[in-house]
């Protein structure tokens, strides 16, 4: 089989999960035999073809107004234009329509496409290929991608949203086979009223097992050691947890937090930060994995389904995790970790008294974290996809009825 893939960005240009996944999507279906091929975008003009890990990727010079993964402010005009843009960017769409007639794919897996715009999935039609897309965030649905706004989660579309967004819908017909990274992100679509006419099933994320494991053995003689890992941003609920950790005594419980963010948040952040939080920075993941006994994930929006937790998890690291988009689906409450309530006083805080009180518990949630990162592996992703790419360019239905889509009144 040959697998395009479209994906927004891929190595080296890699923001968040959703690049990380189609790169080990991609190169799994290498690793079965199979020829797959990459188009993404770049800052530079132009069409650049390298190799990544043996695997073809077509960079395309992105067709728009600037590049949006800079961190750089622009005026609300400019946003608009460039959003207008990309709404149907038929500059994008015919850039990859020619990688597609070079390439002569097989099928096609489309993922994040901001700065391609949904345009492209017409020049995969058109050239009547299976089509396959995977839902990584809300992008379809809002042009901010994650339907959250001054503090709180979006309950529908906004008229603003549905005006930039409404080519997305109307053209998610012409998907064949949706997945999503989680229940949640995909239901929401669902009822929303994209891709009605697509097989739709949940392929959660998987990440390839670390090189080192070795958790942090619990200690009752040592302080708590928690950890955040992520980007620094009001939405993530990284403000309240630090407020959160004034409640206790450096020699009682402390806090690690690994990640960057604008620099005036960020700034912020350090000057009210009590003495039992640390700043890392930008690290290797593993590094904080190994060091701490508890992730905290306190995010506030609807996250579709994070890889931190994941991450956490291929180490044998328990989570709290707030009760928002994917995480209850990526975490068992009680056994591999805990789930609160974040507009709930004090739930934060009660969620760590937990693993303060008694620390036998932490113990036994390791074992079972363990035990469940194996479902977090490779093989069982990579398998999946495999199915439906497969299932996809044979035309046929999506075969186990319990992947079928819920059907909404």
């Amino acid at each position: 089989m040959k697998p395009l893939f479209i994906s927004s960005l891929y190595h080296p240009n890699q923001v968040g999960g959703a690049e990380k996944i189609v790169r080990i999507v991609a190169e799994g279906m290498r690793q079965q035999g199979h020829d797959p091929v990459v188009v993404t975008v770049q800052q530079e003009s132009g069409h650049r073809i390298d190799q990544v890990n043996g695997v073809k990727v077509h960079y395309l010079g992105l067709k728009n107004l600037y590049w949006p993964w800079a961190r750089e402010e622009r005026s609300g005009l400019l946003r608009a234009a460039w959003h207008g843009i990309d709404r149907h960017n038929v500059f994008m769409a015919r850039a990859v329509g020619r990688v597609l007639d070079l390439e002569k794919p097989d099928i096609v897996n489309s993922h994040q496409l901001t700065g391609l715009s949904c345009a492209v999935w017409g020049a995969v039609k058109a050239r009547r290929l299976p089509l396959v897309h995977t839902l990584h965030d809300y992008s379809l649905m809002c042009p901010k991608t994650t339907m959250f706004r001054d503090g709180t989660n979006c309950q529908g579309q906004c008229a603003t949203c549905k005006r930039y967004t409404s080519p997305s819908q109307r053209l998610s017909d012409k998907v064949d086979h949706v997945i999503g990274v989680s229940r949640f992100t995909l239901d929401r679509h669902l009822v929303a009223g994209y891709f009605q006419r697509a097989q739709a099933r949940v392929i959660h994320n998987a990440l390839p097992k670390p090189a080192q494991q070795h958790p942090l053995r619990p200690d009752p003689a040592r302080p708590l050691q928690l950890g955040y890992v992520g980007q620094l941003l009001p939405s993530k609920g990284i403000a309240q947890l630090i407020e959160q950790m004034r409640t206790w005594d450096p020699s009682r419980c402390q806090l690690v937090v690994a990640g960057k963010g604008a620099a005036a948040y960020e700034s912020a952040l350090r000057a009210t930060a009590p003495p039992n939080v640390r700043f890392l920075g930008f690290v290797d993941p593993g590094e904080v994995y190994r060091a701490i006994d508890v992730l905290v994930v306190p995010s506030l929006w609807q996250e579709p389904f994070a890889t931190t937790v994941l991450e956490a998890c291929m180490h044998g690291v328990p989570a709290i995790v707030s009760n928002r988009g994917g995480f209850p689906e990526a975490v068992e409450a009680g056994r591999t970790g805990l789930i609160y309530e974040p507009l709930q006083p004090q739930a934060l805080r009660e969620a760590i008294e937990v693993f303060l009180r008694d620390r036998s518990i932490l113990e036994e949630m390791h074992r079972h974290v363990r035990n469940r990162a194996s479902y977090f592996q490779l093989e069982r992703m990579q398998d999946e996809y495999l199915h439906v790419m497969t299932e996809a360019q044979a035309g046929g239905g999506a075969g186990d009825p319990s992947i079928l889509r819920r059907r909404h009144a």
